[in-house]
């Protein structure tokens, strides 16, 4: 994805910091949470995760459950991005199992 310069220029523009919203020919708009849900993907529903773990330890829970550790967490922040999600699961293998496959979809 490529970002628009002149559309993020117009936004950045016309957001009011004091409102959290975004002042349009149209009227004020806001970012709702639904909206971060269709444009991440991310779940909404349930509980939120948050442990307390040491950052040194991160690497190797990445490892054991994605796969693949992501560059920012190797001697820095233990955070994951989703970006680097996107990147690296948004395709799918050309040998992917059915149970892969389902699992994707």
């Amino acid at each position: 994805m490529n970002p628009d310069a002149s559309l993020i220029t117009a936004l950045v523009e016309r957001w009011r910091p004091e409102t959290s919203t975004f002042h349009l020919p149209c009227g004020e708009i806001t970012i709702t949470l639904e909206d971060v849900v269709t444009l991440s993907g991310l779940a909404i529903d349930g509980d939120s995760v948050v442990v307390d773990i040491p950052d040194e330890e991160w690497s190797a829970i990445c490892l054991r459950l994605l796969g693949r550790v992501p560059v920012d967490l190797v001697g820095g922040v233990a955070v994951v991005r989703i970006v680097w999600l996107r990147v690296e699961f948004s395709h799918l293998p050309e040998d992917a199992s059915q149970e892969v496959m389902k699992d994707h979809f």
